[in-house]
């Protein structure tokens, strides 16, 4: 029994105070796998004391294994269906989870499996070359994130710079590497978002600002609820739940590699295709 059905299952036996929580609970199932304690007090207007009651009344041990039931959910749903996911960064899995390790680890991967294959169905071609158009045209390209967004902003980096397109990647948990940004936004400026859970305030910030300052802002995210997708005119997504961590990077990855093969696409049929190769010999003398 998934954690809704055992919602639905305890609905009639509860409290109002506790039908006011599994209410909130089985309206947000994007944001519960996620949510700390304190978030869903202030959201729901009831005491932390009376959320961790209701817990073990809805047969859970503590606040902890009730997200990871909402992971578990939210991964699972992917077998059939791609729903929202997010997640916190928490690496509890209850015991009688972990009893079962080989069964685990299996279920985990035709998770991953079922996620990304739910991924290149729903892709979007169209959307994913104008973007790509997008970064034929911008002089200047910021790729901004956080934690494992900024390991995929360095691999996009990487790509883009194996094609001969130069890109700068911003740090949004280093003020130094913010500020630097601040300076090299403009109408001109192409700012790739990237923001998968836990979503970090600072990478909103400088959608915003860029925005403001009217550069082209193209958010790179998990689902269409995440706060960055509203700063953005242009929106990639890619899924990545998973069971035991904040993210898996595999998807979003794919993401990235489809991403810059439609960037080399265009520029093959351009006239300057090529040059970076001629530029990097002659750096060796070996055009001599």
């Amino acid at each position: 029994m998934n954690i809704i059905e055992r919602l639905k299952e305890k609905y009639p036996e509860m409290t109002k105070k506790q039908k006011q929580i599994a209410e909130y609970m089985m309206s947000h199932v994007d944001k519960m796998s996620f949510i700390t304690l304190k978030e869903l007090s202030a959201e729901t207007q009831v005491t932390e004391m009376t959320i961790l009651n209701a817990c073990s009344a809805f047969g859970y041990a503590n606040f902890n294994e009730v997200k990871y039931e909402f992971r578990k959910y939210i991964s699972m749903q992917n077998k059939i269906k791609l729903h929202k996911e997010n997640e916190y960064p928490s690496s509890y899995v209850p015991n009688y989870d972990r009893e079962e390790e080989k069964k685990l680890l299996q279920e985990i991967c035709e998770e991953e499996s079922a996620m990304a294959q739910k991924f290149f169905e729903q892709m979007d071609i169209e959307q994913i070359f104008r973007v790509a158009d997008q970064i034929l045209v911008s002089k200047k390209i910021l790729i901004c994130g956080r934690g494992v967004s900024k390991l995929l902003a360095e691999f996009l980096k990487l790509r883009l710079a194996g094609i001969g397109i130069g890109a700068v990647v911003v740090d949004t948990e280093l003020n130094d590497s913010v500020h630097s940004a601040l300076a090299m936004m403009d109408r001109e400026t192409l700012v790739l978002a990237i923001s998968f859970p836990d979503y970090y305030f600072m990478t909103d910030k400088l959608a915003v600002y860029a925005k403001k300052l009217g550069a082209i802002v193209c958010a790179v995210t998990n689902v269409e609820s995440a706060e960055i997708v509203a700063y953005s005119s242009l929106t990639l997504l890619a899924p990545s739940a998973t069971r035991l961590f904040l993210n898996t990077p595999s998807v979003p990855m794919m993401l990235v590699n489809i991403l810059t093969s439609a960037v080399d696409l265009r520029m093959s049929c351009r006239s300057d295709y090529g040059k970076t190769e001629e530029k990097f010999a002659e750096l060796f003398g070996e055009s001599e």
